[in-house]
């Protein structure tokens, strides 16, 4: 006890020691007990997250300077230079047992380390996890987290995309969130957030730990079932065989993934931030094959262009939602109808659904109003199908305003047409696979790039009611 005595007379030599020294054991107790009650209590809750692993551990920190600042300038207040064995004089002078105070002054400094140890490590991770990332943020992160729920790589967390391994991204993409984060205190963030992101670490560094493209050799059969705006829904099936090839190590580049194959390398300038409107593309093969597309009467050279400009082409430039997926209307309706959510049966379901989806509205609670008044549509436009069906478009009403909470965000100026695919057929905004493959690029001896639906994928059965491929794949 004699050396704990000596340490706090020791502090009460400084009023500013004695503070940070309240300081600190307050947080540091606090953390503990809030700790126990997250576990319990308030698990999975991000702002209790924050408060817990970033707001008390930083006053446990500040309490701690506020010692050693307190101390430095009682001892330069005694008209000496700072040091050890200064501040042993001084303690002397006050008949404090210097030897005590260190004791207990290296002692508590190992304490404190292995702490500030903790602190660091549930930090990182609290900083790393889902609720972080989506969460905290809650008006500007929304859209992308609600959809990122729903995806594929729901239960893959957001950094090992976003930054991946190694300490030098990690960096990079915290001194990136302090200025995203001073943008959201501020209010200075765009609506909606823009894409594409230009800073996002290379495909290969990230996407490629999981989806190597060499491996990926073959076809793949895709059936897609679609539900027309008439009066019985009529379902047909489009049947494709994707030539997704691959190569590189077990096989020549081939198929769609020979875009991005390490024999190959393909790059691109895009003269808008979009990259929509791309002007030159470069090939360079294997053997030392070189060739340049341009557009039509601008012969552009890479001299011509910024380095800055010219991306090397990767997974990102056609898979640029492989997680943050935004539906169209009529995807997320013929999902409905396929998997029995809304009943294929109600008549016009399909054409009366797309319509009340796409409709603009101010707010959500507005939006939900009105799908709610899909019911008042049937009475007063299809008497006979509310009569007939009235359950089923009851319970049509919670699912369509779940696409649509899900989609569509107006504080964020999210709309159907606001984050497309690049996949594709060219849509609402966004030209996709016809960006480069649209007839008019030419290379140095005039030949373009190829438009062959072929060269991607066979058509094995188009807007078909009943193809027969279908028999052959389920074995029939």
């Amino acid at each position: 006890m004699g050396r704990l005595r000596s340490f706090l007379r020791m502090l009460r030599l400084s009023r500013l020691a004695m503070i940070g020294a309240a300081l600190t054991t307050s947080a540091i107790v606090a953390y503990f007990a809030l700790a126990f009650g997250e576990v319990f209590v308030f698990r999975g809750n991000p702002y209790w997250g924050l408060v817990l692993n970033m707001v008390f551990p930083g006053i446990a920190l500040a309490g701690l300077i506020l010692i050693a600042g307190g101390l430095f300038l009682k001892a330069r207040a005694a008209g000496t230079r700072f040091s050890f064995s200064a501040l042993a004089r001084l303690a002397e002078s006050r008949r404090i047992e210097g030897a005590y105070v260190w004791q207990v002054v290296a002692t508590l400094s190992l304490v404190n380390v292995a702490l500030f140890a903790l602190f660091s490590y549930r930090g990182y991770h609290f900083t790393e996890s889902r609720e972080f990332c989506g969460e905290l943020c809650h008006t500007v992160m929304e859209p992308e987290y609600t959809v990122y729920r729903l995806s594929p790589h729901s239960e893959i967390s957001c950094a090992e995309c976003h930054i991946g391994s190694g300490a030098t991204w990690y960096v990079k993409s915290k001194l990136s969130g302090m200025r995203q984060v001073y943008a959201v205190l501020t209010g200075d963030y765009s609506r909606p957030i823009e894409t594409p992101v230009h800073n996002l670490r290379p495909a290969r560094e990230v996407c490629e730990v999981c989806h190597r493209p060499e491996m990926f050799l073959g076809d793949r059969i895709r059936v897609f079932e679609h539900y027309a705006a008439d009066r019985e829904n009529s379902r047909s099936y489009n049947v494709l065989n994707m030539r997704v090839g691959g190569g590189g190590e077990r096989a020549p580049a081939h198929g769609i993934h020979w875009h991005v194959s390490r024999d190959e390398v393909v790059r691109y300038h895009a003269a808008d931030e979009r990259r929509e409107q791309i002007d030159w593309i470069d090939l360079r093969g294997p053997n030392g094959d070189h060739r340049v597309w341009t557009r039509p009467g601008r012969p552009l050279v890479e001299a011509d262009l910024a380095p800055g400009g010219i991306r090397t082409m990767d997974c990102i430039d056609c898979h640029n939602r492989p997680t943050h997926i935004f539906a169209s209307p009529q995807g997320a309706l013929d999902d409905l109808l396929s998997l029995k959510k809304i009943d294929p049966a109600i008549p016009w379901i399909r054409k009366y659904g797309e319509e009340i989806l796409r409709a603009s509205y101010a707010t959500t609670d507005e939006a939900r109003a009105a799908i709610a008044g899909l019911t008042e549509l049937y009475r007063e436009r299809e008497p006979e199908a509310w009569s007939e069906r009235r359950e089923a478009i009851e319970a049509a009403v919670a699912p369509l305003q779940e696409v649509h909470r899900a989609y569509i965000y107006p504080r964020m100026n999210v709309g159907w047409n606001t984050y497309p695919s690049l996949i594709g057929h060219p849509a609402a905004s966004t030209m996709a696979c016809f960006r480069c493959h649209d007839g008019l690029m030419r290379d140095g001896a005039g030949e373009a790039i190829t438009v062959d639906c072929n060269s991607c994928h066979a058509v094995l059965a188009r807007e078909e009611e009943s193809p027969p491929i279908l028999d052959v794949l389920s074995g029939r």
